[in-house]
């Protein structure tokens, strides 16, 4: 068995799952093997191990208390890592949005707010500029227009209202009605993206039928 073998077998796994109990005196017995397995045959030995460390080191909270390492964290920073090494820049955008999470927010359900600053990192905006958004914005929104991100181009992704009214003053329209086709035509010809659907499978619109003749005049985000 040559080296890149022995590194993706089930006593690589071990390997790493002892080194994890000395590191953090964390007793988690022979169950876990499978688990490390199942990680090096996704990220690979080299990222898990190299996030085992980044997990295991000593963190402490504001107050000066010790917090402890919590193993599961060991694929969620590898998967960091890869996205890191597949396009540098990643890993800011990933740290980004965990300071998002604790200022504007609380899921993890939130590979929207990924996508859009992974456009913003292509578009030049740097790690910098994106924690000063962070720190000096009231909204989730306003954070992204400062950061570049369209409003418009904003809520499609999030799935909020394309518009500033309340809902009971928006037409529901499903997918399987014409008239949703119509605004997704619409919306492709003025923004470049289609229509939103939630779990309904539907979206909320201004009006039933979009505006007829030629496209209007498409907002700046400090006019929306």
């Amino acid at each position: 068995m040559d080296s890149s073998q022995e590194m993706q077998s089930p006593a690589a796994a071990r390997q790493l799952r002892e080194i994890w109990e000395y590191k953090t005196s964390d007793r988690l017995g022979p169950a876990w093997d499978a688990a490390f397995f199942d990680w090096i045959k996704r990220y690979g030995f080299p990222l898990v191990a190299d996030a085992l460390q980044l997990v295991a080191a000593p963190r402490f909270s504001e107050d000066g208390q010790r917090l402890p390492p919590n193993v599961r964290d060991v694929p969620r920073y590898a998967a960091v890592e890869g996205a890191e090494a597949a396009e540098p820049g990643m890993r800011d955008c990933y740290l980004v949005r965990g300071q998002m999470r604790k200022k504007f927010y609380s899921s993890d359900s939130d590979d929207e707010v990924l996508a859009l600053l992974k456009d913003a990192m292509r578009a030049g905006v740097n790690a910098f500029e994106m924690y000063r958004a962070v720190d000096e914005s009231d909204t989730l929104e306003d954070c992204f227009a400062a950061l570049g991100i369209d409003r418009m181009e904003f809520r499609i992704a999030m799935g909020h209202p394309i518009v500033d009214l309340p809902v009971r003053h928006l037409v529901f329209i499903r997918e399987d009605e014409p008239e949703w086709r119509l605004w997704d035509s619409y919306l492709r010809k003025t923004t470049g993206k289609g229509a939103q659907m939630n779990k309904r499978f539907g979206w909320y619109f201004p009006t039933r039928v979009p505006p007829v003749g030629g496209a209007p005049k498409r907002q700046s985000p400090s006019d929306i």
